[in-house]
């Protein structure tokens, strides 16, 4: 198990699911349209968010900034009858903004209490926020993956 990563495998065993081709297309374009760049291998997408430089007065940087899954990758695999797609995601970017809130979160209770009650609330609000954000990254990267699989 490696704690940088995020990894979830659904396995689709329904006959009314498009083909393989239509459902990398669809991963595709769906990660492109959240600004993504892709590379399609033969049953892997690996994908890693385009970093765009904005001028000054630009505020459209600030979702990709704070976007926690910025690079990862995307299996379909067949076996019998069953499709297996397996996703990936790096967490190193949400394990810094939880430490960057956990960090301002302390230096504003430690102006209010003990430094060791700091500390305890420090590390409970980067527990929670990586736990928020493990939960968000596996809603979105499950709703992307599905809303490709299934005919409409």
């Amino acid at each position: 198990m490696n704690l940088f990563e995020l990894h979830n495998s659904l396995t689709i065993t329904e006959r009314k699911i498009n083909g393989i081709p239509l459902i990398k297309t669809k991963i595709e374009s769906q990660l492109n349209a959240l600004k993504a760049r892709t590379n399609v291998s033969a049953n892997k997408i690996d994908f890693k968010t385009i970093k765009i430089i904005y001028g000054l007065g630009n505020t459209e940087a600030s979702p990709i900034l704070l976007r926690i899954y910025k690079e990862g990758s995307v299996v379909i695999d067949k076996h019998g009858g069953s499709l297996i797609i397996t996703w990936t995601v790096k967490l190193d970017t949400l394990y810094a903004m939880a430490f960057s809130i956990a960090f301002i979160s302390l230096i504003i209770t430690s102006i209010v209490t003990q430094l060791i009650f700091s500390f305890i609330i420090g590390i409970a609000v980067f527990l929670a926020v990586v736990f928020i954000g493990v939960l968000f990254i596996l809603a979105s990267m499950n709703e992307l993956v599905l809303s490709s699989v299934y005919k409409k």
